[in-house]
């Protein structure tokens, strides 16, 4: 697809609009209303926790097929204000070690919904540049005196903060960085794909509900109670996995490399994903065309593991854009693997007719 072509200009702002989102775990309200300003046709419902369920204007009959995305990033709150006006911060998410010397971060205040940057302290050379390695020995330094000036400025305990990680296009065409692309990448494909399918001149054989979930990155917790919300019959899970094209790494080997397609994840450590469904997923990227790359992965998890496990068990896949560096301030992807996820979660969904579904789920 060329890169100036409007759809993908189009999932370009999707992905760049939902990335410099603020959207720390357990507080993603603004992610929440970008999501809802991008599909105005669609009757949201809520959880107790704030994950969104979107029906279908046109809802039909047949299976409940959810098309389902987390909001939320890895982040911080605030812990404490040191007496002379700095930030220590409790960690939302995993974080690498070493990540974090000198970089910006943007702090929500909720007591005005005012941001407002800091940076992570960090020594030079003349002072022995030994830096924190870990969350809970950094300093943030927001240009506050004390801790009244921290005060006044607004910061409590509690506020979230996330990365300060602009949005930029790279040197070839279609590659961009950002920050949170695990997983706004996710809900870019979730917006694009569930607007195209309403759009499209024939509905599809089954019921799609777009659905966007909290609090994945401190354990899946919001998708445990989205999935009473749902009671789906299928969940297509929309992430922003690891890339591992990395040099150092083997490119024989990669199952998430930049520019090969969508990511269908077999296999990770908190779910085995339904081979049932897994077969179609390969079968509908063959038949359309679709660049694709299947991956077992020995390390990570997504919401896949608490939609599959709950009532009696439901058929879930995860597909994915893979991105360098995520969890990171500053992640790299293609954005023609995001078109691809999108255009293979939109062949699943036509395909995922009651028959279909039915054949996921009989074993007798």
């Amino acid at each position: 697809m060329p890169s100036d072509s409007p759809r993908l200009t189009e999932a370009t702002r999707l992905l760049q609009a939902f990335s410099q989102a603020h959207g720390a775990p357990g507080h993603e309200d603004a992610v929440r209303a970008l999501l809802l300003r991008e599909l105005p046709a669609r009757r949201p419902s809520f959880d107790r926790l704030g994950s969104t369920l979107l029906a279908s204007p046109r809802a039909g009959k047949g299976p409940k097929v959810v098309l389902t995305a987390h909001m939320d990033e890895v982040g911080f709150l605030v812990q404490e204000i040191t007496p002379d006006g700095f930030l220590r911060l409790a960690p939302l998410g995993g974080w690498p070690d070493g990540v974090l010397a000198a970089q910006r971060l943007r702090v929500l205040c909720r007591s005005t919904g005012r941001e407002i940057v800091g940076v992570v302290g960090a020594l030079p050379p003349h002072q022995g540049g030994q830096q924190a390695a870990s969350v809970d020995r950094l300093l943030v330094d927001i240009g506050a005196r004390s801790r009244a000036g921290a005060h006044a400025a607004g910061v409590r305990l509690g506020d979230p903060v996330v990365p300060d990680g602009p949005f930029a296009p790279l040197a070839e065409p279609g590659l961009v960085a950002g920050k949170a692309f695990d997983n706004r990448a996710g809900m870019a494909a979730l917006a694009l794909a569930t607007r195209e399918l309403d759009e499209a001149s024939a509905p599809p054989p089954c019921d799609v509900l777009a659905l966007a979930t909290v609090q994945e990155e401190v354990g899946c917790r919001g998708a445990e109670t989205a999935a009473r919300l749902a009671e789906a019959d299928v969940v297509i899970v929309l992430e922003g996995p690891p890339a591992d094209d990395l040099p150092g790494m083997s490119p024989a080997s990669a199952q998430g490399a930049l520019g090969k397609g969508v990511q269908i994840r077999a296999y990770d450590p908190t779910a085995i994903m339904s081979p049932r469904l897994l077969d179609l997923a390969v079968v509908a990227a063959e038949q359309e065309g679709i660049p694709h790359q299947v991956t077992v992965r020995r390390t990570g998890g997504t919401d896949a593991r608490s939609f599959q496990r709950h009532g009696l068990g439901c058929p879930v896949i995860v597909l994915g854009v893979p991105a360098r560096y995520i969890h990171t301030h500053h992640a790299v992807l293609d954005t023609a693997d995001l078109l691809a996820t999108v255009d293979l979660a939109q062949a699943m969904v036509r395909r995922l007719d009651a028959a279909a579904v039915a054949g996921l789920v009989r074993f007798g």
